[in-house]
């Protein structure tokens, strides 16, 4: 008959940088479809599409549920509020997977590192009555109270990653509100960042699924957008122009955006010209946007991290991206020990020079799990042990070359500065003056009609919501010219909307409060002053 599982997704404390995006992790679905292959009754909830039923939770023989660090105090939470109504709980997810024993002061059951078969032996045995020792991966607590923790589970293989199901977006509450669908390819990442946790809990040998598997999964998604959640999209470039040439044969073309490597526009390590053929082959598969981790501007703070590129070829995958239609998300880390109160303003400035479309600063932030973990712990400068802080948004170790506070003040003079009206209303200009015959033809009757609705429903952040009304207004032809048009201004104002909340929160005045309490020297010469945006 099976049991009655529900898994959750808990969302990070008050505002977040990925609030907007309304993507869940996909570790939750697989696990969802394995089960459910299983004949048992699962369903998830990802507090970021819908709350949580905590009814629903309570009758359930199993709840599992997934944190990343800066979520692990809302997991937390909820384990004690479920274990101490009897109902048995697993915690998973990279933050539980390196801190076990203190996971375990909260749930009977932790899946440490790829939890999908993990998970699935855990069910069996509860089924069966079969031991627990059996399920490697898995540590859970003893009749006596003790902590056990059973041997590592060797990392899936090739040939097994090929056999994992199509992970299951239909079984999450309020899947219907995602206008983006997510899509991974791949895990693992060949590189070796300092700051990284792909690494820790994937490891650096890549694995992948064959294009035909990523063609049934496009398909069965039938989305408009696509996210392709691979934390390094284009490790293998032989394989993806192969998969972005078949996406192209079988006419399973969405817009798509992913994270990439700036070296991806080059042809080569050895070949370091622009790969014209492969860029053209992204956007003409659909590409619209890269997301690029940058880091930083300088050659010696991307040696410190180990990020193996250079500032010379960033700059020239940037334009090489923008030449070829391609919008560019530059992803950029403040903090780092070459860092000094100045770096962050100047990094909003190289990105505004070289015209990169959006943008994101965030702090240096160790997970535990990482070699900056480790590194940051052994010289004793973390500054907090409030989990929900570490989201990359708040500085919680103490840098190199500045004060904790000028740093913070830097990061969100950084982002004002990048996301200023006029740099909003400079790029709405341009976009409309470059797409007016598109937007002309958008002025008929039925659209105007709705569009003060569409603007109300859009600054309430009901994106759902607007789907509907742009298709009863617009042809497909003229919505996707609009959408051309104008999603740039759009997205940066949404930013600017989002920086100004997290600038109001309580949680962000206190932690100030605190950076300053523990500042005991004079500002460097060039700390920015910040007003809220």
């Amino acid at each position: 008959m099976g049991l009655r599982i529900r898994l959750v997704e808990p969302r990070p404390a008050g505002h977040n940088v990925y609030d907007r995006a309304l993507l869940p992790r996909l570790g939750l679905p697989l696990m969802a479809k394995m089960l459910a292959e299983s004949s048992h009754d699962v369903r998830i909830y990802c507090e970021i599409l819908a709350p949580v039923d905590l009814d629903d939770l309570l009758g359930a023989d199993l709840v599992g549920i997934s944190s990343t660090t800066a979520t692990a105090p809302a997991a937390y939470r909820l384990a004690d509020l479920l274990g101490t109504a009897g109902v048995p709980v697993v915690l998973g997810g990279p933050h539980v997977s390196f801190r076990a024993d203190e996971a375990l002061g909260h749930a009977r059951y932790v899946v440490r590192g790829e939890g999908q078969q993990t998970i699935c032996e855990l069910v069996t045995c509860l089924e069966e009555g079969r031991p627990l020792e059996e399920v490697r991966g898995l540590s859970f607590r003893t009749g006596d109270g003790e902590f056990h923790h059973n041997p590592a589970r060797p990392r899936c293989t090739q040939e097994e990653f090929e056999r994992l199901p199509i992970p299951d977006l239909s079984l999450i509450e309020g899947h219907r509100r995602m206008t983006i669908k997510p899509l991974m390819t791949q895990w693992g990442c060949p590189f070796d960042c300092e700051f990284c946790s792909v690494i820790a809990m994937f490891s650096r040998a890549v694995r992948h699924r064959r294009t035909d598997q990523v063609l049934a999964e496009l398909e069965g998604l039938g989305a408009e957008r696509v996210f392709f959640y691979d934390d390094n999209f284009v490790v293998n470039k032989a394989r993806t122009t192969e998969l972005l040439r078949s996406m192209r044969v079988a006419d399973l073309t969405p817009i798509w955006s992913a994270q990439v490597r700036a070296d991806a526009a080059r042809c080569s390590l050895s070949r370091p010209e622009v790969d014209h053929e492969f860029l053209t082959l992204m956007r003409q598969s659909g590409c619209q946007m890269v997301m690029i981790g940058i880091e930083t501007i300088t050659d010696e703070g991307l040696a410190q991290i180990g990020k193996r590129q250079s500032v010379t070829a960033v700059e020239q995958a940037v334009g090489a991206f923008h030449d070829h239609d391609i919008a560019v998300h530059g992803m950029f880390v403040a903090g780092l020990d070459t860092d000094t109160a100045a770096s962050a303003p100047a990094t909003a400035d190289f990105a505004r020079r070289l015209g990169i479309d959006t943008f994101q600063l965030m702090v240096e932030t160790p997970a535990p799990g990482t070699r900056l973990w480790d590194r940051i712990a052994s010289e004793g400068r973390l500054l907090s042990d409030d989990w929900s802080l570490f989201d990359g948004q708040y500085v919680v170790t103490a840098p190199a070359q500045m004060t904790a506070l000028e740093l913070q003040l830097g990061v969100l003079e950084a982002m004002r500065r990048f996301y200023s009206w006029p740099t909003i209303l400079a790029s709405g200009v341009a976009r409309i003056v470059s797409h007016l015959p598109d937007l002309t033809s958008a002025a008929r009757p039925a659209f105007l009609r709705q569009l003060p609705t569409i603007v109300r429903l859009a600054w309430a952040r009901r994106w759902e919501d607007i789907e509907p009304l742009l298709d009863a207004a617009l042809p497909a032809r003229v919505r996707t010219r609009v959408n051309a048009a104008l999603w740039l201004p759009a997205v940066r104002f949404c930013a600017r909307r989002q920086l100004a909340a997290w600038w109001e929160q309580d949680g962000l005045r206190a932690h100030l409060k605190f950076l300053a309490s523990l500042s005991t020297s004079t500002a460097s010469p060039g700390a920015p002053a910040v007003a809220a945006p």
